[in-house]
């Protein structure tokens, strides 16, 4: 994964780089030998899954990273999602969606933090209004994905991994719930310990 990964990011700064450093590397080799894959060997198929489920299992651990990519795919007049030149689609996801995704967990772990912390009656953290849009931007993300996984069998074909992506689903809307019931029980013992 890591070579992968540095490979990608040297092709990408090529790709950027000034236009000396473009006609020096965009020279194409080609070797003597043929390249092909037996997809029928058992060995090679479980060589492909085991990659596969590794690019797919950091984007559904992270799942809401992508909404950024949702958003700027329905924005944009190429209904693409923009990743940089000279980098394949999955290391720019492995790249940037765990990124973009620290933010939604440290908002499921205050959530989660908070619900525990109310079994004492303190009202720490304290659930904020912008939270509440954030988690329901997950829940939705993650519920959506859920849904169309565990109902679609054409969605099933088209995602190898969709059990995966299917199970983080489910957990996202279960975190974005936390910070909506979090929310709500600190606002009820707020309002319960306020003075009369």
């Amino acid at each position: 994964m890591l070579p992968t990964l540095v490979h990608q990011t040297r092709a990408t700064l090529r790709e950027y780089g000034n236009a000396r450093d473009k006609a020096e590397t965009n020279r194409v080799v080609i070797g003597s030998g043929s390249f092909l894959i037996d997809l029928s060997d058992p060995n090679v198929k479980r060589r492909v899954r085991s990659l596969e489920a590794r690019e797919w299992t950091v984007a559904a651990l992270d799942l809401p990273g992508g909404l950024p990519d949702l958003i700027y795919a329905v924005v944009s007049s190429s209904h693409s999602v923009w990743m940089p030149r000279g980098m394949y689609m999955w290391t720019w996801r492995d790249i940037s969606w765990p990124i973009i995704g620290m933010f939604f967990w440290w908002i499921a772990g205050r959530s989660v933090e908070a619900l525990l912390l109310l079994r004492r009656n303190e009202v720490l953290p304290k659930i904020r209004w912008w939270e509440l849009v954030f988690s329901l931007a997950a829940m939705a993300y993650g519920a959506v994905w859920a849904t169309i996984l565990f109902l679609d069998r054409s969605a099933r074909t088209e995602f190898p991994d969709w059990i995966l992506l299917g199970v983080f689903g489910s957990i996202w809307l279960i975190l974005g719930s936390c910070t909506w019931l979090a929310f709500f029980l600190q606002w009820r013992l707020g309002r319960r310990l306020a003075p009369d």
